[in-house]
């Protein structure tokens, strides 16, 4: 089967950016989610997979509505994710809490988007990733305040560790807006791991392999802290230690 591109940038025009080339032949699951007016739901997405795999969800929220959407990524094999959230309703709200792990060869394809149309909405990303070895990462994160959602907030932050010098980090933080009584942030920190936090934890008695895999530990672990599921949580930290520790060598 031939590879097509699984999700693009919105603006056709930002194509020179790089950012729509991760293509996928895998078959693609895909869903819509209704979250109907006054409901509250949390969906959590762990994916451990070891061959390529590929999810599209959309969620539609109304009135006074909420979505929490958890996706913690530690497969083996690429993995490409697409969430559309659709704020319809007025005084709805959306909470995207994200973490990724990439290393040997994996090609990771994470677009998120939050449709602001409601009054009042209330929307925001917040993404964590660490990429090792010779990962290819693309993130595009967009917010869209769309005329007629005066009164809304959104936040997007992503922040991503590089832990080898042969990766490729790609992030797209993207805010849309037609309205103009609207509160919108939007930020990405990428870099290395902080040395001045590696000495103080060496400082207090860890060696330096450590003190690494406790930097990026604490940088997951809030995310990771969200997942109900008692086994799925125990799942997730334990794949996490493992993996950072085989990065360790």
């Amino acid at each position: 089967m031939e590879k097509e591109i699984f999700s693009e940038i919105p603006l056709k025009t930002w194509n020179w950016l790089g950012v729509n080339e991760i293509k996928t032949h895998s078959k693609i699951e895909e869903k819509i989610i209704e979250v109907k007016a006054g409901e509250v739901q949390k969906i959590t997405e762990l994916n451990l997979s070891n061959v390529e795999t590929a999810k599209k969800i959309k969620f539609i929220v109304g009135d006074s509505a909420k979505i929490e959407f958890i996706s913690v990524d530690l497969g083996e094999s690429d993995f490409a994710s697409d969430i559309e959230i659709d704020l319809v309703g007025d005084n709805s709200s959306a909470e995207i809490n994200a973490v990724y792990f990439g290393d040997g060869s994996r090609k990771l394809d994470l677009n998120y988007v939050i449709h602001q149309r409601g009054k009042k909405t209330n929307a925001n990303m917040n993404i964590k990733g660490a990429i090792t070895d010779k990962c290819d990462k693309i993130f595009r994160g967009t917010l869209d305040f769309v005329q007629g959602s005066s009164g809304s907030v959104g936040r997007e932050f992503e922040e991503v560790i590089l832990l080898s010098d042969e990766v490729r980090n790609r992030s797209v933080p993207i805010m849309l807006s037609h309205e103009d009584e609207v509160d919108g942030h939007h930020a990405v920190s990428v870099g290395r791991l902080d040395e001045d936090k590696i000495f103080y934890l060496m400082s207090r008695g860890l060696d330096k392999s450590d003190a690494e895999r406790l930097i990026i530990e604490t940088a997951f672990n809030p995310v990771i802290e969200k997942i109900e599921d008692e086994k799925t949580r125990t799942t997730a930290y334990e794949i996490l230690k493992n993996k950072l520790s085989a990065n360790q060598g």
